[in-house]
């Protein structure tokens, strides 16, 4: 009798500490608020960090040609007659800007995909896409790559699945490389609403 009257005096305070675990864990579980990386000229992340042959890049950064909504999207031409010794370019978006992995990045925890929307002028442009990939002294804790998408000439949504990822220091939000050899006239394509979701 006097262990039962102990392990419900022991309950009375166990039980309280537990439900407050409880509504704590609960309220960690709310979804993650959209991060932008593009959407109308802004996003979390600056596509500063340009490679390769770079002096081949072209943007446009509010182009008004038919963006997928709202007013703009990105126009992006990759002009390999210029010549360059690389054979490729590509952008980073990163976070913070010129954030090379001597900072740390963004913590984006929580989020569950990736997606954003790319068509080409022709249909026939070569583009591979990476998230992450930034080493240093802040390295990113998560990198994917979705290599040679052959793009269409209408919009079309793609996505990169985050669920169960550590994405507690991402730098390299979003990334793109066209390589000269896949695209040889050099391509130009479009990109709109790039969210971490």
């Amino acid at each position: 009798m006097k262990r039962l009257a102990a392990l419900a005096i022991s309950l009375l305070f166990v039980l309280p500490c537990y439900a407050q675990v409880m509504k704590r864990s609960a309220s960690s579980l709310k979804p993650a608020r959209n991060v932008y990386v593009y959407e109308e000229g802004k996003g979390a992340f600056s596509p500063c960090g340009w490679m390769g042959d770079a002096g081949s890049i072209k943007v446009d950064p509010n182009c008004t040609v038919s963006p997928k909504s709202k007013k703009f999207c990105m126009k992006w031409t990759y002009d390999c007659s210029k010549g360059g010794s690389n054979g490729w370019a590509g952008v980073y978006w990163l976070f913070p800007e010129n954030n090379w992995g001597a900072k740390k990045g963004m913590d984006l925890t929580g989020h569950k995909r990736l997606s954003f929307w790319m068509r080409g002028d022709t249909g026939k442009e070569v583009i591979s896409i990476k998230v992450g990939g930034i080493k240093g002294d802040y390295t990113d804790t998560f990198t994917r790559e979705l290599p040679n998408l052959r793009l269409s000439s209408v919009w079309r949504q793609y996505s990169i699945d985050l669920n169960g990822r550590d994405l507690s220091n991402i730098i390299g939000g979003f990334c793109w490389t066209v390589d000269s050899k896949l695209n040889p006239g050099g391509c130009t394509f479009y990109l709109d609403e790039v969210v971490y979701e």
